[in-house]
């Protein structure tokens, strides 16, 4: 019996390793389909934007999808070989690409915008993407029949394995009560059994011990990535998109002030509220970039970075804030990690807890420091904390990296407080290291 449920599981393994592999061939086959729409719906777009703007600029993704077609009609083909019910679709779906890139190359050749082409240009072009989408919702609603009706044969298939096994589980077990009754009166083999079951509890312990380890350096891990992700996004905010903004500003302040009164009233208007838009970007760029990576926290210390921190977030909610007089000893990352709780905490203060009074403070005590953040909003269940994402359970973690401790006291009605205490090595013990 145990040989035969040892070959129904690998039955039944091997039944949906199969499952799975089809599932993704199927759906890969359904993503070329979209992805064919897409790069269709890119070359007509960039066809029309270079035809408006005339510049060569625009004709890249025409350019693109042109080099990419071929590849992607061959995989499709392979996906559809010949013989198979919907080779015919596909080979007047081949055609009907081939004729709407003979459209639009003539378009393009013409250097015809759409708004002056003639009635039958504009009714075939529409015409083509029609019958384009009509061939490829056919095609993809077939592959998605064919991936329901193999789930279901798959379903069926794992039914009939369940009743088996179930037949089977019963069976070993009124064989385990049979053998069990036949040697209850072995007191050593049950010693024995005792002895095996504590070699396990051992071994599952020790076991438990290295998984937790794997997953807090694995989670340590990915905390470090994604600081270093962050900075990364920050330093491209800030490079490229925060200089191509500016460069937009200025462009467009020139331009208001080199035509002057030769434009009317409304461009005027129009040119002043883009340098307006230019500069509310300008805004929205620099806060998005402080909020990934605090620059102050860097030049000033924690204490300055959380103070701004601080005065950001008095413009949503009112905060009394305690800080100590000087910069406190903690490293970087130390500090880094202190920053962001109190981010999060301020972010979950701003976003969910409906307070109307809230309190941020940092204080060192003996060989700790110790940053505080409560409210008095309506505060939750501790009993339900998993229903609160994972924010918290982050900034457990992030203590925990410097072996902390993070304290969470809430209650409906009541409001909710976070305390975190960092361990640190004073300025005397620092000097003799």
């Amino acid at each position: 019996m145990v040989l035969a449920l040892l070959g129904i599981t690998y039955t039944h393994s091997r039944m949906n390793a199969e499952v799975v592999a089809m599932s993704e061939i199927n759906q890969k086959r359904i993503d070329r389909l979209d992805q064919l729409w897409v790069l269709l719906v890119d070359a007509e777009a960039s066809a029309l934007s270079f035809l408006l703007m005339r510049n060569d600029v625009y004709l890249e993704p025409y350019r693109s999808t042109a080099a990419r077609l071929e590849p992607l009609m061959a995989s499709m083909n392979f996906d559809i070989p010949p013989g198979s019910d919907d080779h015919a679709d596909l080979q007047v779906l081949r055609r009907l690409v081939d004729a709407k890139f003979q459209y639009l190359g003539e378009m393009l050749s013409q250097g015809r915008a759409p708004v002056v082409l003639s009635e039958e240009y504009g009714e075939l072009g529409k015409q083509l993407m029609d019958e384009i989408r009509v061939r490829l919702a056919v095609l993809k609603a077939r592959r998605e029949k064919a991936h329901q009706d193999l789930e279901n044969m798959y379903l069926a298939r794992a039914e009939k394995i369940q009743y088996v096994g179930y037949a089977l589980g019963v069976g070993s077990m009124l064989l385990i009560i049979a053998l069990f009754v036949v040697q209850q009166r072995q007191v050593a083999l049950r010693a024995r059994i005792q002895d095996l079951l504590k070699t396990e509890n051992t071994r599952l312990e020790a076991k438990v011990q290295a998984r937790t380890v794997e997953l807090s350096n694995l989670a340590s891990n990915l905390t470090k990535a994604q600081e270093e992700e962050r900075q990364h996004i920050a330093r491209e905010l800030h490079d490229e998109m925060g200089s191509a903004l500016t460069a937009a500003k200025m462009d467009a302040g020139w331009l208001r002030r080199s035509l002057g009164g030769q434009v009317d009233d409304p461009v005027q208007e129009r040119l002043l509220r883009l340098i307006e838009n230019i500069g509310s970007t300008i805004t929205l760029t620099r806060r998005l970039v402080d909020d990934l990576q605090p620059p102050l926290l860097k030049g000033l210390g924690l204490v300055e970075a959380l103070r701004s921190l601080g005065q950001q977030f008095e413009m949503d909610v009112p905060i009394q804030m305690s800080f100590p007089d000087r910069e406190l000893h903690l490293t970087e990352e130390q500090s880094l990690a202190l920053f962001r709780v109190a981010q999060e905490s301020l972010n979950n203060i701003r976003k969910y807890a409906k307070a109307s009074q809230a309190w941020l403070s940092l204080s060192q005590e003996k060989g700790a420091v110790c940053l505080c953040i409560r409210d008095n909003g309506v505060g939750f269940d501790t009993q339900d904390i998993e229903l609160h994402g994972h924010g918290i359970a982050g900034m457990k973690h992030r203590a925990q990296m410097f072996s902390g401790r993070l304290e969470l006291s809430a209650s409906p009605g009541q409001g909710t407080r976070i305390k975190v205490h960092l361990p640190v090595v004073d300025a005397a013990g620092s000097g003799k290291d």
